[in-house]
Parts: C-alpha cells; structure tokens; sequence
C-alpha cells in the first residue's frame, strides 16, 4: 500500500520572508561585464562560418551603435577593439572581389553611425588602425589587396567627416594624434601598411576636400609628416614620405603640372632640344565658342573615386600649399632637434627645393637631357683609319726608336740633322737615315715584318759588294737540309736570282725563255715589275696548304702500336672489306640406307601412334621407395620391376 505524504501549508506572510532573506544572498553583475558579454556575442556573430548570420550581425550594428552611443555609457577605444576583432574576421572570409568591394564600403559607412558624436567615431577610425597594425604581418598575398582596399575607403569616410565639420583644428589636432600612436610612430609595427598609408593619404584628402579647403587647413594634415621625415630611424620609411607626401605635393601643385605637361611633350617629340626650357606651349588658335559648342555636343564622361574598368575618369582637384608653412617647420626641426649630418643634409636639401618652389619655379624633374653626337660610316671608317695609322706609328715608327736613345745620343742625331730640309712627308726617312746602324736594322726588320703581313711576298736586298770567296766556302752538304727545312713550310719555293759575274764561265748554260725575248711590257703595279739587282723572290703558300701537308707528314711518322696491345684476332684471315657468308653446298650429305633399315627393325612399330601409351615413365623411380630406417635390419626389399 503506498501513502503519500501530506503537502506543508505555507503562509504568505513567511514565504515573502524567505524571499526577502533569499535575494541579497544574489550577487549583482556589474553592467560593464554585461557590455562585455553583449560585445562578445557580437564578435563571434561575425567572424562565424554561416554568411547569412554575419550579414544579419551587420545589419543590426549599426542600430547598435546609434543606440549606444546616445546613452550615459558611451563606447571606450577598448570596445572598439574588441569589436573591430570580429569585423576584421568577417573581412577575412569575405570573397569574389564586388562582394569586398560591397562590405568594406558598409564597414566604413559605420564612421556616420553614431549619430553626430565624432568622438566615437574617431575612436572607431583609430581602433580599426590599431587592428590593422597588430593584423598586419598575418594576412597573406592572397588577402592583401581587400585590406589595402579596406583602409582606403575607411580613411576616406574619416576625411568627409572632418569636412562636415567644416575642418575643426581640434579634430585634424586629435586625428593626428591618434595616427602618431598607430601608423606613423616611431616604432612601426608594419612598414608596409605605414607605406599604403603615407601613398592615399593626400589623395584620398584631395577626393574628399573637392577644392573646399584652404592652404592652413592643408599644413595642419601636413605638420606630422614634416615631422616625421626629421625624426623617423628608418630609411625607407622617410624617403617614402618625402617623395609621396611633400614632392607629391609639388606635382599636383601647377607649376608641377605646367612641368609635367611640358615634359610629356617634350618626351613624345624624342627630346629634340637639350633643355626643357627650349620648348614653349602655344594656343591652338580655335575660338573659345567654338569648343564651348563641342563641349555641350559631347556627352559627359562618367567620374568616380577609384579607378576601375571602363571608360571611367577619376578626378584629383588640386591642394592648395604654402610653402612657407613648411619652411618654418623644416627650419623649427632644425633649430630644436639635434640631428646627425646626414638628417641635416636631407633637411636643408628640403628647404632648398620648397624656397625655389616659392620664388615661381618648379625644383624637380629633369631638365636637360645630353644628346648623342652621331657619326656617319664613312666618318667612322676614316676615324678607325687614323687611329690604326698611329697605332702603327707608334709601335714601328722612327718615334719609337728615338725614344730608346740616350738623352746624349738624342741630343747628337738632332743636331746633325738640317731641319730646314724636314718636312712633314720626308720626316720619318730623314730621321731614319740619320739613326745608327743598329736602329736602320731594326727599322729594315719592321718594315719587312709589315709587309709580310700584309701579303706574303718577301723582297731582300742582297749587297753586290759580297766577296766571291764567301760563296766558295758554303759548303754543298748545308743545300739538303736548306730543302727539308722548306719542305714542311711549302710544297714551291721559287727563288729568283740575278747571275753574278764569274771567272770560268759554266759548261752548262740554260738557253734563254721566249718570255724574256718578248719586248718588256710596262708592269701593272710594283709586284710585276722586274727584279733589280741584288733581290731575291720567295713565294710563301697560304697556312692552310701548309698545315695540311705538316698534318700529311705527321700521320705518315706515326709508329704502328706493337702485336701485344692488340686484341687477340682469329684464326682466319680477315679482310678489309665487310663480312661475307659463304654457303657450300658440296659438303652437304646425307644418312646411308643401312642405319634407316636397321632401325627399322629394332622398332617395327608405327613411330607416331595416337592410341599408344607410353611404355615407361619418363622420370625413373628411386631405388628406395621411402625413407627407411638405415639402422632396420631385415628382408631386403625387391627392386621395382620398371628398373
């Protein structure tokens, strides 16, 4: 039997006691952690996986923020942070490039989302800042180009705010302050994203001012650039900001772009002048109506932000710069800061070029171009002419061989000589003619070393002053090996020889030739001419005739290799030409009728017969049938019949 137990009857009056004892025992959660537990559940909405989620999360903060940002518990740079954590991520797995494009335009529409309060949305430009310097080193190649994207078009809607509030000093003064914090400390944390920010700054200023800014306003922008380029360590980083933040100033400045339009001219014509300054802008000479009329006839092109596919332009209106604002803030670094030489050198080359831009004239880019002064062939050809003509004066000349003279020898040749008689055309046979002895050789020797390369003919002069005797006293057995040395160096040798006067005329005497009968022709050129007295002719053939025929002696003098280094040959002799099979069919023979007889009757049976079965096995058995003890003693087995 089962019984229940009776319900306790409370009264009213008691349980509202307990309740009262119950409730301070509760702890209270501060309203900061509940912030913190509302903003992380944001985060995690969207940097999730489901895209239908993330784009949910976005759409309900910018209610968030405005919301937010009309009470008593306003955002902190901290919020910020944590919330541009999951904004960061949900640019991360955004994908195809429009989509991108889409969702960073809406992340830096949420500059205006606070409703007026440009505190918060400085803070939210600055955290988003800070994001990206920490983020930086970890987005990769593929990735990079959204990013960049990203600070572009977030700088940008933090530009208009600042022109909506009508370029508040306090603004700029506090934007720059956060910027010296984040991306242009003196310790980068990213030098690639200080680099992407230093290139749009002045642009995307330009895009957002849209020509309603003054010069002061510009120099307010332009201070902790100044700055920077005096106390930053790194090298890139300040020759960054000087080329794409103060000489791009002065590009798009217009005296910069008078000389740009000037250079480009200048550059399509080929450089014709030497200095740009030669070329002067004309008017076209059409009427100002006339292109007015053109102008309304043509429709207007389509202008935008970025550059992008199309037949789209993107105008730049022009900053407005005052030079001497910068000149104080160079020269302010200057006096105040102590810098090494070459920070002051780069400084003072600054205050240069902007007080050249000042006085009217634009300081960069080139100016002169040096032109090449060209030759024609033929003054080539006669320039390569008179250089080899020295050449060859100064290594054979009668120059050179004065120089090898003592200075008391020089000294003696020159004043025998009259130079009343020197000319420039008989200088160098005067000069010649008046060396020793020692030196004509040596010059004669030149001489015939020229000619020798020039062609291969090769005259001496023989003295006709030679004694008889000397020529009695050449022995005949020096005429041999006179005609092997020859050998190898020519195949003919011609030598041409005037007879000498001798006492006993020769019993045999070569009858003369019909060509000598003949009336003398006049020769042609110096060559054809007839040998005077005392000349000798030599005919040298070409080097190539010569190396064949040295090559032809030398395969001819090479010793055979003896039998022992040879491979062992066969037995039968072996012929130059290829192998021949020869087939003989005399020594083909046959079996005699008496074995096919005989071995017919040892097997009188049909040789192949389909139903005989084979007599014996074809593997033969073993003696022992099966392993058997070698230690059993008893009968004998038989032997198996088939053995």
């Amino acid at each position: 039997m089962v019984t229940r137990k009776k319900p306790i009857k409370r009264s009213a009056e008691k349980a509202a006691i307990d309740k009262d004892e119950e409730e301070p025992t509760q702890p209270k959660v501060p309203k900061e952690l509940i912030v913190i537990a509302q903003e992380v559940k944001i985060v995690r909405a969207l940097a999730c996986n489901d895209l239908t989620k993330r784009n949910r999360q976005m759409r309900k903060l910018r209610k968030f923020f405005e919301l937010r940002a009309n009470t008593t518990f306003s955002f902190t740079e901290d919020d910020f942070m944590r919330i541009w954590k999951g904004l960061y991520y949900n640019m991360w797995m955004s994908d195809k490039p429009l989509v991108q494009e889409e969702l960073a335009e809406q992340l830096a529409q949420l500059v205006d989302s606070f409703g007026g309060n440009t505190d918060c949305s400085l803070l939210y430009f600055s955290a988003f800042m800070r994001t990206m310097c920490q983020e930086w080193f970890g987005i990769d190649q593929w990735r990079m180009d959204k990013f960049l994207m990203l600070v572009r078009r977030m700088l940008r809607y933090i530009l208009r705010l600042l022109k909506a509030k009508k370029w508040s000093s306090e603004l700029i003064d506090s934007f720059n302050t956060s910027m010296l914090q984040s991306v242009l400390a003196e310790q980068p944390k990213s030098r690639g994203l200080t680099m992407h920010y230093l290139d749009i700054f002045f642009e995307e200023l330009a895009k957002a001012a849209n020509g309603e800014i003054t010069a002061g306003q510009v120099n307010l922008f332009l201070r902790p650039f100044v700055n920077y380029v005096g106390t930053q360590r790194d090298a890139k980083l300040v020759a960054q900001c000087r080329t794409r933040v103060l000489y791009h100033l002065l590009y798009q400045s217009e005296l910069g772009r008078d000389y740009s339009e000037k250079y480009n001219a200048w550059k399509t014509m080929g450089f014709p002048t030497a200095s740009i300054d030669d070329i002067e802008k004309h008017d076209s000479g059409f009427d100002e109506e006339d292109d007015e009329g053109n102008t309304e006839e043509e429709p207007q092109r389509a202008t935008s932000l970025d550059p992008r596919a199309g037949n789209v332009d993107v105008h730049m209106p022009e900053l407005p710069l005052n030079a001497d604002c910068v000149l104080d803030e160079l020269q302010t670094l200057l006096r105040t800061n102590e810098f090494n030489s070459k920070r002051r050198k780069g400084l003072r080359k600054l205050i240069q070029i902007f007080e050249t831009f000042k006085n009217g004239e634009f300081p960069l880019g080139v100016r002169t171009m040096p032109k090449v002064e060209g030759t024609t062939l033929s003054e080539l050809v006669e320039q390569k002419v008179a250089d080899i003509e020295e050449m060859e004066d100064e290594v054979f000349g009668t120059g050179r061989k004065l120089k090898k003279l003592n200075k008391s020898k020089r000294k003696r040749l020159l004043q025998s000589i009259n130079f009343e008689e020197v000319d420039e055309h008989n200088y160098d046979d005067i000069i010649g003619k008046a060396l020793p002895p020692e030196l004509q050789k040596k010059v004669k020797r030149n001489a015939k070393v020229r000619s020798s390369i020039n062609n291969a003919w090769v005259v001496e002069e023989v003295k006709e002053d030679a004694e008889e005797g000397k020529e009695d006293k050449v022995k005949p057995a020096k005429e041999p090996k006179e005609a092997k040395q020859s050998k190898p160096k020519a195949k003919k040798v011609k030598k041409v020889e005037q007879p000498q006067v001798q006492p006993k005329p020769e019993p045999e005497t070569k009858p003369a030739s019909k060509k000598a009968a003949d009336p003398p022709k006049p020769p042609a050129n110096g060559w054809e001419a007839a040998l005077e007295a005392g000349e000798q002719e030599f005919f040298l053939p070409p080097r190539k005739q010569q190396l064949k025929q040295i090559n032809s002696t030398l395969q001819k003098s090479m010793t055979p290799q003896p039998a022992q280094c040879l491979p062992q040959q066969a037995s039968t002799p072996q012929r130059g030409s290829a192998k021949r099979v020869q087939i003989q069919v005399k020594r083909n023979s046959s079996y005699p009728k008496s074995d096919y007889y005989r071995q017919l009757k040892l097997s009188p049976g049909l040789p192949y017969d389909a139903a005989r079965l084979p007599g014996k096995s074809a593997l033969k058995p073993h003696v022992m049938p099966g392993p058997i003890n070698p230690n059993y003693k008893g009968t004998k087995l038989p032997f198996n019949d088939t053995l």
